[in-house]
């Protein structure tokens, strides 16, 4: 039987941000980051080609403002400057001179730049932003084939890097680590009947293979946010660290 293909929020939920594209050479600007940002990517592609637009990669070290219309930069969390390899990015895009779209991102300080536009992916970040438009992460528009029955049972999956939030030693492995592709993160999220991470776009994978999944919080309010924003409605369970998580089903 073939599998059949799914994304977590209707196709429609993702107009606002790509209709405004359409009928304009687009150069579409890829942040520095992880497997996690791979699968925004690669989301980011899928509804483009929805949308029909007309674009192409800019790299803005080598490629000329008049081969383009606008410019647009991936989504992710690395607004603000905490992530400066990104922040430094955003400073070379802009200094080409054309209207700026930022794609669905998160916050973790203010940035006070001329874009056109400027989408956040969850609530919190409008704090950091006031005049941005809220739409959804990306990777909730990912059309992906779903059909593989789970082999394992629970999986707990810990970030350990510096957005890190808890500070319990679990044995445990960084997903972000463990695998090098996107089509690797969802093939390792489907394997396990139930997921606990504080690695957001790991859970958006078990969501999309419809597993049971327990997203933690990270060291600022992304996780929190994008629960209460859009993962709660689509199946999620939050918890406050991987104790109370895994203690869920040992009490039942």
């Amino acid at each position: 039987m073939a599998a059949s293909r799914t994304r977590l929020l209707p196709i429609d939920a993702f107009a606002p941000v790509f209709e405004p594209l359409t009928g304009r050479r687009i150069g579409y600007v890829r942040p520095y980051g992880n497997v996690g940002d791979a699968l925004i990517d690669w989301a980011t592609r899928q509804l483009f080609a929805e949308f029909h637009i007309d674009w192409e990669i800019c790299d803005p070290n080598a490629d000329r403002a008049e081969d383009f219309d606008e410019l647009v930069f991936g989504g992710g969390g690395n607004m603000g400057t905490r992530y400066r390899n990104n922040w430094e990015l955003r400073s070379r895009v802009l200094a080409l001179g054309l209207p700026v779209t930022v794609l669905p991102q998160s916050f973790t300080s203010p940035e006070e730049r001329p874009y056109r536009r400027v989408y956040v992916r969850e609530r919190a970040s409008m704090a950091f932003c006031p005049q941005a438009l809220l739409s959804p992460d990306l990777a909730l528009g990912l059309e992906h084939d779903v059909g593989r029955p789970p082999t394992r049972g629970l999986g707990v999956f810990l970030r350990r890097d510096p957005e890190r939030a808890t500070g319990l030693r679990w044995l445990s492995r960084d997903p972000a680590r463990v695998c090098r592709t996107p089509q690797e993160y969802l093939d390792l999220a489907a394997s396990y009947e139930r997921i606990v991470t504080d690695r957001l776009h790991f859970a958006i994978c078990g969501l999309l293979a419809g597993r049971e999944t327990t997203l933690l919080p990270n060291d600022y309010h992304k996780n929190a946010s994008m629960y209460e924003t859009w993962l709660k409605t689509l199946g999620c369970r939050f918890a406050r660290n991987a104790r109370a998580a895994v203690g869920w089903r040992t009490a039942a």
